[in-house]
């Protein structure tokens, strides 16, 4: 985390948690917190040096860290059945992007997924009461909220599937494919589901035209501002980070915009839809000088008191963290937005997916990017664009399994 002043920001929470810690420990352990630090600082400093012994990562670097022999095995660690520190606290699906080859090398300390924001009053002009239950509906809903003036160019669009960014793990996982069969390591990016996920952003480019599409984006306002198309009428859906939700519920209120926050709908009728997930994560340096210390610290940094102590957020507006006890204390807490309390809930009772881990995790984003950008922008199909990734991919499996 950036060095901010602010007594609310996560530097300060950790400088004021680190000052407790060393103020009531008997261990004669001391704690030093230092911030804005980047992976690559990190990293380049753990390879050297048994410090420092706790940082921050990026879930997906853990694979590669790992085998490098960077990581330390937290498996005993998380596994350990300590009541104290209690692992069953923590939601379920965090633990999937902490696990490479069956080890557990990293703590889920923050917890995140995406959801759709709309303007209620834009939603109910197109005759949309409700927000849309199945993928279906969805797709009906973006159309009906579309609007073109008499010379072709947008006035108005329902949802933009890849704004601000072609996202290749949302749709995805909100159509219930699946990157892998872990049974057979065969990559699946050309299963039905996968392609219903690319084939519903390629028909919108198709319909309203990628030129047409790409000039109206370039006209909307900064997002999670007053300007955020959301809240100019420009937009009647939008996905976002639950990160920037402080910001919106305070751009919504200040418009006087009627906004609503739903998970993803349901894949097929009758379903239950699932949000994508990600997770910022605690790791130990493989060469920490005491890990017997080292892992105390952990435990301390990492307890369901500190998880709720980080949840008040900055300026109290709430933080969503792994820990079941600490997305309650959100719900809890006064003060905070009621918009809030309900990420807190969809993100405790929801079924959330990430992309899977893998030692290949970083290089079959990157093809997964390079050929569906071309599948939006109709120079492939998406069933080549797919097939194309498959044939990318598969090779970095098979050599994976050995």
């Amino acid at each position: 985390y950036a060095e901010d002043e602010e007594v609310t920001k996560p530097h300060q929470r950790l400088l004021q948690w680190a000052e407790n810690y060393n103020a009531t420990n008997t261990d004669n352990i001391e704690v030093v917190v230092s911030g804005a630090k980047t992976a690559d600082v990190i990293m380049t400093t753990i390879a050297s040096g048994s410090t420092p012994d706790i940082f921050q990562n990026y879930w997906n670097n853990a694979p590669t860290w790992a085998n490098n022999g960077a990581l330390y095995d937290l498996t005993e660690f998380v596994n350990g059945g300590d009541a104290e520190w209690n692992k069953d606290d923590f939601i379920d699906a965090a633990w999937d992007v902490c696990t490479y080859e069956d080890k557990v090398y990293s703590i889920p300390f923050t917890y995140s997924s995406t959801f759709l924001f709309y303007n209620k009053d834009m939603l109910a002009e197109a005759g949309w009461e409700e927000f849309p239950k199945t993928m279906d509906e969805l797709i009906q809903c973006i159309d009906d909220c579309t609007k073109v003036g008499a010379d072709g160019s947008i006035e108005q669009m329902g949802l933009i599937p890849d704004y601000p960014w072609l996202d290749n793990v949302l749709w995805p996982v909100a159509f219930g494919a699946q990157f892998i069969d872990e049974e057979t390591n065969t990559i699946t990016f050309d299963s039905p589901e996968m392609l219903k996920a690319y084939q519903f952003q390629a028909d919108i480019y198709s319909k309203y035209g990628y030129d047409n599409v790409k000039r109206f984006i370039d006209s909307l306002g900064a997002r999670a501002t007053t300007e955020d198309p959301l809240f100019t009428g420009k937009l009647a859906i939008r996905w976002q980070a639950d990160s920037a939700l402080a910001s919106m519920v305070d751009a919504a209120k200040e418009t006087g915009t009627n906004m609503g926050i739903a998970p993803m709908p349901a894949p097929a009728e009758g379903g239950e839809g699932q949000g994508m997930l990600s997770c910022g994560v605690w790791e130990v340096n493989a060469k920490t000088a005491n890990a017997e210390a080292t892992l105390k610290v952990l435990k301390s940094l990492t307890s369901a008191e500190n998880m709720a102590f980080m949840a008040e957020g900055d300026y109290g507006n709430g933080a969503f963290m792994p820990r079941k006890s600490a997305l309650d204390a959100v719900i809890a807490m006064d003060g905070v937005s009621e918009e809030a309390k309900q990420v807190a809930e969809m993100l405790r009772d929801g079924e959330f997916r990430a992309f899977p881990m893998s030692s290949y995790v970083n290089e079959y984003l990157t093809e997964i990017s390079t050929y569906m950008t071309e599948a939006l922008a109709g120079n492939m199909t998406v069933e080549d664009a797919a097939k194309a990734v498959v044939e990318a991919v598969q090779p970095m499996a098979d050599e994976a399994a050995g």
